[in-house]
């Protein structure tokens, strides 16, 4: 990327002719103030950021989205095995919470 000041710009027009081969970096003070690159490397990026914002909002850590309905469909069903005791659950045994610090030491990094 060139790069060029805001006065040798105002000054010499010819330089925008220059953002048809490779972008043009314009500074102002000696600081980063616009840069001008081709109109079609424009649009192209413009596509590629509105597909990835696309990609963002439309995804939910790959899960579903599920509605209102669905959600208390499937607590009322799950409320109903407990009651049923059709669900097997883990025991929460003097075993199991020693495997739980352990594992929570060792993510520490405690030996």
């Amino acid at each position: 990327m060139r790069t060029i000041s805001a006065s040798d710009l105002r000054q010499n027009s010819m330089r925008l002719q220059e953002a048809l081969r490779d972008d043009l970096l314009v500074t102002k003070r000696d600081k980063p103030f616009v840069v001008v690159m081709d109109y079609e490397k424009y649009i192209k990026l413009q596509a590629y950021i509105n597909e990835k914002e696309n990609q963002l909002n439309t995804s939910d850590d790959d899960y579903p989205s599920i509605s209102f309905d669905e959600a208390s469909k499937r607590v009322k069903e799950a409320v109903e095995r407990y009651h049923n005791q059709d669900t097997q659950y883990a025991s929460l045994d003097d075993e199991y919470w020693d495997s739980l610090d352990t594992l929570i030491d060792n993510a520490k990094g405690i030996e």
